[in-house]
């Protein structure tokens, strides 16, 4: 067996790269048709569209390698089972069911690859992608200092902040710092004029803080200059804030939903988002269980119909994902739920497929 073992696990890997390389051609060759307009209206170069898209292809073949994955089972299983060599194992006393395992444990390293590769390929690359568009080809911000409008931001312990205009360079202009006490009551407000970070701590200028008790009587001091050491967060802490979810690391992004809900405000969106980087880890386990018992029971079929079926159940797959994440976002169901609610569905059908083969 175990040469039968080695023998379907090169085959499935083989085929499963020709398959995502195939389709992830496919994908980006039908996005720079869409994209060339973009190019040609900047006078982007040829070395930054090929950056473009080496920054683009971790996350086509993070999309797109379920597709592969299955597509690989129906050509190695769907052929097996064309020129009858499964009859012909089974005859042999070696069950359906033990031929899966290959295909099953190629799945199961899907997982880990996947995690592995999302959080210190893909999301760096999207942030990467980003910045190309911005700095190289839209050539909107070039300066190292860069400067944000309008910042909202929730920090710990209950501090809100809203910053009118924030320089990377460390420097917030005319920004209030609001402490929330029970029943989200500010029972502080810090408003300031200017505030510069230097020898690891924020010095303020022009300082308004206004306290209020339990009554809401409000007690006004004001400082012409201040170290506000009650504001422990870094330039870094608000620069975080300016990456959208898929290019914010899944620690940060836990952090950020911490500090939200902490603040009352309504995180379904990036909540959704964290679950789903762990769920969508599974799909390539579930795709495989779905294709292997389809694979060896289309013998009339052929291969390209396998094919056909493959496609169809991986975009089938992919509906009921993004309409589960806008139920969960929408607060229709939980968060949690509404990422894993597809893999529990679908798995559960292809755990009930695979048992009934050797029946």
């Amino acid at each position: 067996m175990k040469v039968i073992d080695r023998h379907l696990l090169k085959e499935l890997v083989r085929f499963a790269f020709i398959a995502v390389s195939s389709v992830v051609v496919i994908y980006l060759l039908i996005d720079l048709f869409e994209e060339l307009s973009y190019f040609t209206a900047r006078k982007v170069s040829l070395g930054v569209i090929l950056l473009y898209y080496l920054y683009t292809l971790p996350s086509a073949i993070s999309l797109l390698y379920p597709v592969s994955m299955v597509l690989a089972v129906f050509m190695v299983y769907g052929q097996m089972t064309r020129n009858r060599e499964l009859h012909a194992l089974e005859s042999a006393g070696v069950s359906i069911l033990r031929l899966f395992v290959p295909a099953i444990g190629l799945g199961l390293a899907s997982i880990v690859v996947y995690l592995a590769a999302n959080e210190f390929v893909t999301i760096p690359f999207n942030a990467r992608l980003t910045d190309l568009r911005r700095l190289k080809i839209e050539r909107r911000q070039s300066s190292e200092v860069r400067k944000r409008q309008s910042v909202y931001f929730v920090g710990e312990e209950g501090r809100v902040f809203y910053i009118r205009e924030l320089s990377s360079d460390g420097v917030m202009k005319k920004f209030s710092m609001s402490e929330l006490g029970p029943g989200r009551k500010v029972t502080r407000r810090y408003d300031v004029g200017e505030a510069v970070w230097r020898d690891r701590a924020w010095h303020g200028r022009d300082v308004d803080v206004r306290t209020f008790d339990a009554l809401g009587n409000e007690a006004l001091e004001h400082s012409d200059s201040l170290r506000l050491d009650v504001i422990r967060e870094t330039p870094a802490d608000f620069a975080s804030t300016s990456r959208p979810v898929d290019e914010t690391s899944t620690r940060a992004l836990r952090s950020y939903i911490a500090r939200m809900k902490r603040a009352g405000e309504n995180v379904a969106r990036e909540e959704v988002e964290y679950y789903y980087r762990f769920s969508y880890s599974l799909i390539g386990l579930v795709v495989v269980l779905l294709g292997l018992p389809l694979s060896v029971r289309l013998r009339r079929g052929g291969v390209m119909f396998g094919l056909g079926l493959g496609l169809l159940l991986s975009f089938f797959y992919w509906g009921a994902i993004q309409t589960s994440r806008a139920f969960g976002t929408s607060h229709v169901i939980s968060t949690a739920l509404s990422a894993w609610l597809p893999n529990i569905l679908f798995g559960t059908v292809a755990l009930a497929l695979v048992l009934s083969v050797d029946r």
